[in-house]
C-alpha cells in the first residue's frame, strides 16, 4: 500500500469525502484527488496535518511504518484490564458485606463493606487511567448494579416508605412490604443503568 492509498482509506475510515477532506485542511478537491491518485503528493505541512487529524504518526503515512508500542504502555493496559475484571468483585464482595453486617447489626462489618466497595471503585478509575479507555461495559454495569442495591433498599424502606407506614401496620409487616417493594425498583435501577451505560459506549 502506497501513501495515496493510505490517504484513501483514512479519509473513507472517518466517512469524510473528498471535498470535507480538502476543506479541512485547506487546499482544492482536486489536491485531494491527486494525491489519492498518485499524480501528486502532499507537502510536509499538510502530511503533518493529516498525521495530527487522523491520529497516525508521519512514518506511517508516508511509508506504511507501524509504531512499536512500548512495553510500558502494553504492560498498563494489561494492568487497567487486571482492574477491570477485579473492580466489580470487590464491589459484590463489599456489598455482601455490608449487608451481612446489617443482618448481624455489625456497624463495623457493614463499614468494612462499604470501605471494600470504594476500593471497587477506585480499581475501576485506576483502570480507566491506565488504559486511556472507558473500560467495558460489563464492568461499569456490575459496579452500579452492586453499589445501587442499598441506597435502593435504604430510600425505599426506610427514607420513604417503611415510618409511615408503621403508623397504621405492625413494624415486621411493614418491613416485608418494603422488601416487596424494593425489588422493583431496584430493577428499574438497573434497567435505567443499562441504558444509559450501553449509550455512552
Amino acid at each position: 500500500m502506497d501513501m495515496a492509498q493510505r490517504i484513501q482509506q483514512l479519509r473513507r475510515s472517518k466517512g469524510l469525502s473528498q471535498e470535507e477532506l480538502a476543506g479541512r485542511l485547506g487546499v482544492s478537491r482536486q489536491a485531494v484527488s491527486k494525491w489519492e491518485g498518485g499524480q501528486s503528493a502532499p507537502d510536509a505541512e499538510k502530511i503533518v496535518a493529516l498525521s495530527e487529524g487522523f491520529g497516525v504518526t508521519t512514518d506511517w503515512l508516508l511509508k506504511g511504518v507501524e509504531p512499536a508500542e512500548e512495553k510500558g504502555g502494553a504492560r498498563r493496559k494489561l494492568a487497567g484490564r487486571i482492574l477491570f475484571a477485579a473492580s466489580p468483585a470487590f464491589v459484590a464482595a463489599g456489598l455482601l458485606l455490608a449487608v451481612a453486617g446489617e443482618w448481624e447489626g455489625s456497624t463495623f462489618v457493614r463499614c468494612a463493606g462499604l470501605i471494600v466497595q470504594v476500593m471497587g471503585v477506585a480499581l475501576y478509575f485506576i483502570g480507566r487511567v491506565l488504559t486511556g479507555e472507558k473500560g467495558p461495559f460489563w464492568a461499569a454495569w456490575l459496579d452500579v448494579a452492586c453499589i445501587a442495591f442499598l441506597p435502593v433498599r435504604f430510600v425505599m424502606g426506610w427514607g420513604v416508605f417503611l415510618t409511615p407506614v408503621t403508623w397504621f401496620v405492625p413494624f415486621e409487616a411493614a418491613k416485608i412490604v418494603r422488601d416487596l417493594l424494593c425489588w422493583p425498583a431496584y430493577l428499574a435501577v438497573l434497567a435505567v443503568s443499562f441504558l444509559l451505560l450501553k449509550k455512552r459506549k
